[in-house]
């Protein structure tokens, strides 16, 4: 089987956690690298030891024929335009969540896929977690019986003094611009939480919410969103919440997160740390 070559669209630092899967896949072939920043594409090829085509231009991806699929690491207001192209283009996409910062952008890329035989996908690595995967084996297997309710909690704290791969300020940029990012830490980070809860339980029927705002646009502290999924007596809150002075271990952000699923027979708690 011939490999599949990737060009990776954006060498920031969640590259450097999407770089070994690729790596390590034997149908994967990481052939180019895209960034508007040469350097930084250069740095992130000679890190992983790999000898890439660099571009700093997307268009200049889309117009190589040999590029099979593009994984967009790119700000999240970019998706839509960018995924809707490369299927256009008939090359296979995998984009960062969110799949757009709207909903009238996540139905145009939908729209587009649905007309392309080119396949289209968001990574959602929560759904491949091991701990997450085998509570969705337990909880489908009647382990703790029916299912009244899913609780997620996600804790911001303080990074370490030296993380192993840092998140530059321009990372946060754009995260902080509201024109192009329509929420902070429910949003960015939520995203995991309520892709889990659908997996889990199904679509939800109704949403509250109570988001605090502070000076820190992405930070929006404390949070809590609850809802009811669809003809079900099962309940789903998240809440969201920075301790500025709590050390958190993390590859890059300072985050942590729990769940806790509870039946009428048991409850499951997967933590992370």
């Amino acid at each position: 089987m011939a490999k599949i070559k990737i060009a990776i669209i954006g060498c920031g630092a969640i590259s450097y956690v999407t770089f070994p899967g690729y790596l390590k896949h034997p149908n994967a072939e990481i052939y180019a690298l895209c960034d508007p920043v040469r350097e930084r594409a250069e740095a992130a090829a000679k890190q992983w030891g790999i000898n890439p085509k660099i571009y700093t231009e997307y268009e200049q991806v889309l117009n190589d024929a040999n590029v099979d699929a593009v994984e967009l690491l790119t700000p999240t207001h970019m998706h839509p335009d960018q995924s809707i192209a490369a299927l256009r283009m008939g090359k296979h996409v995998s984009t960062q969540k969110p799949i757009s910062p709207t909903v009238s952008g996540a139905d145009r890329v939908a729209e587009a896929a649905a007309k392309s035989e080119a396949m289209f996908r968001t990574t959602e690595n929560f759904l491949y977690y091991p701990p997450l995967v085998k509570a969705k084996e337990l909880i489908d297997s009647g382990a703790i019986g029916e299912m009244s309710s899913m609780r997620m909690r996600t804790f911001l704290g303080k990074a370490l003094p030296a993380p192993e791969v840092n998140v530059t300020e321009s990372a946060m940029e754009w995260r902080r611009d509201a024109s192009n990012n329509p929420g902070g830490l429910t949003f960015d980070g939520g995203w995991h939480k309520f892709a889990t809860a659908v997996w889990l339980g199904g679509e939800a029927e109704s949403v509250s919410a109570i988001i605090t705002r502070t000076d820190d646009f992405m930070i929006e502290s404390p949070t809590a969103v609850i809802w009811k999924h669809a003809g079900r007596d099962l309940l789903g809150i998240m809440e969201a919440v920075y301790s500025p002075g709590m050390e958190i271990r993390g590859k890059y952000y300072p985050v942590d997160d729990f769940f806790e699923f509870t039946g009428k027979k048991g409850v499951i708690w997967v933590t992370r740390s």
